[in-house]
């Protein structure tokens, strides 16, 4: 079963090896040698949204520049918007797809065949004043989700809250349906003043995390893919660390628990699904401790240590072939133990 290939991978890592300390983010290696760039030479290993810019390029949905970079922090237009959200969505989209009929682009440009099945399928249309469809014009968060949504027949109704969400998303807005859905499933979150920035221009980067995110949901029948994607996950918490990018890794430690929650939804008698979810969530909580040590809050980080060590200790018990991989975030845990003066219990 291929399932178990999730156990043979995750760790060949040996992530929190390093003190509670600083490390300089200019690292490029992990300790386990493992190579710190995608396809992309602008983007590292540390980069926040590293892994769905990765599987979006193996899986052909973003190709980059001719240069070799993605420019994954440039501003990202209506064009390209498109293609990320045709081709990531599995949507059919032909070569010859008849005549333009917008005034502001010809047919010979590369992105003409995914703005007409996007005008086909009503995704998108022209300017109700002059026609045009302003293929370079930034696309904002509210745009995006509206297209994404749209284009994988996501009924939004059912997550509308009867006051508005945030104080920039009133309950009446055009918008408020996608960002309200958006927010529901996890595809973009408050920012620290608690807003949705729905007019936020969106990023390169991040218009390929949210499709990543939606691929993820759309997927949430995949046993095997969702482990994959978990074992993406958990391989990034060791770069992040090192990096000094504890919100990243812990964002990357949650991701992975929900991956594997959801696979042992789908195969709750599999003792392999069951022994990747205890081992996700035990890397979640070894997170949790290096962070609080890292706040100085060593009682807080003794408590999740030994929480780590616990569910470690019930993953190898469901599973013995989480041996060597439940030995090592006990190892973990218990050095963080003794950085903090905590005890294991």
């Amino acid at each position: 079963m291929r399932i178990k290939k999730f156990i043979a991978t995750v760790l060949a890592l040996v992530f929190f090896s390093a003190p509670l300390a600083t490390v300089s983010a200019e690292t490029s290696e992990t300790s386990s040698g493992i190579k710190a760039v995608t396809d992309f030479q602008d983007v590292l290993r540390t980069h926040p949204h590293y892994v769905a810019i990765g599987y979006l390029n193996e899986s052909g949905v973003i190709n980059g520049y001719p240069d070799g970079t993605f420019k994954p922090d440039n501003p990202i237009n209506r064009a390209e918007v498109l293609k990320i959200i045709l081709m990531g969505s599995d949507v059919e989209v032909p070569e010859d797809f008849g005549e333009v009929d917008f005034p502001d682009f010809q047919k010979a440009d590369w992105f003409a065949r995914f703005v007409m099945k996007a005008k086909a399928l009503e995704i998108v249309k022209g300017d109700d004043a002059d026609g045009t469809f302003a293929p370079g014009r930034q696309v904002n968060k509210a745009e995006f989700l509206k297209m994404l949504l749209m284009a994988n027949n996501i009924k939004t109704d059912a997550v509308q809250p009867e006051e508005n969400l945030t104080p920039d998303v009133p309950k009446d807005a055009w918008f408020a349906p996608y960002l309200n859905y958006a927010f529901q499933v996890g595809l973009t979150t408050k920012n620290e003043q608690g807003l949705l920035e729905p007019a936020k221009p969106l990023t390169r980067a991040e218009v390929a995390d949210m499709m990543y995110l939606l691929i993820l949901i759309k997927s949430s029948k995949d046993t095997q893919f969702l482990l994959h994607r978990a074992e993406a996950e958990l391989a990034q918490i060791e770069v992040y660390i090192a990096a000094n990018k504890v919100l990243s890794a812990k964002r990357a430690s949650e991701l992975a628990v929900d991956l594997t929650q959801q696979a042992y939804r789908n195969m709750p008698d599999n003792n392999v699904v069951l022994g990747a979810a205890k081992l996700s969530r035990s890397y979640d909580w070894l997170v949790d401790a290096f962070v609080l040590g890292i706040q100085k809050d060593y009682e807080g980080a003794a408590e999740w240590a030994n929480k780590a060590i616990g569910k470690a200790t019930e993953a190898w018990e469901v599973n013995s072939a989480t041996q060597p991989i439940a030995r090592h975030v006990k190892d973990r845990a218990r050095e963080i133990l003794a950085q903090v003066g905590g005890q294991e219990e």
